[in-house]
C-alpha cells in the first residue's frame, strides 16, 4: 500500500497534468478565436477595397506608428461616417432592403 506521501505525489502529478491540458485547451481555443478574427478582418477588408478601390493604394508599413500614419485618412473616413448616426441608419436600412430584394429574385 502506498504511503500518504506517495499518494500525494501521484495526485500532485495528475493535477499538474490536468493544469497543462487545460492551458493547452485554452491556447487552442484562443488560437481558433484569433484565426476567426483574422478571417473576419480579411473579408471586411476585401469588401471595403471592392467598393472603395481608392484605399487599395494604402500599403502596410513596418511599424505600428508608420501604419497609423499610412492609414490615417482611411481611419478618419470611417470615423466621420460613424459620427453620422442618421446616415449610417439610413444606409443600413437601404442595405437590408437590397438584401431582401436580391434574396427574393
Amino acid at each position: 500500500m502506498a504511503t500518504l506521501d506517495e499518494r500525494i505525489a501521484r495526485e500532485t502529478i495528475k493535477l499538474e497534468q490536468l493544469k497543462r491540458q487545460k492551458r493547452a485547451q485554452e491556447a487552442r481555443e484562443k488560437q481558433k478565436e484569433r484565426a476567426t478574427e483574422t478571417r473576419r478582418k480579411i473579408i471586411l477588408g476585401g469588401i471595403v477595397i471592392k467598393y472603395f478601390p481608392q484605399f487599395e493604394e494604402l500599403q502596410p508599413q513596418k511599424t505600428n506608428e508608420e501604419n497609423n500614419k499610412e492609414f490615417e485618412s482611411f481611419a478618419n473616413f470611417l470615423a466621420c461616417l460613424a459620427e453620422k448616426k442618421d446616415l449610417v441608419a439610413q444606409l443600413k436600412k437601404e442595405a437590408r432592403e437590397k438584401v431582401l430584394t436580391n434574396s427574393g429574385k
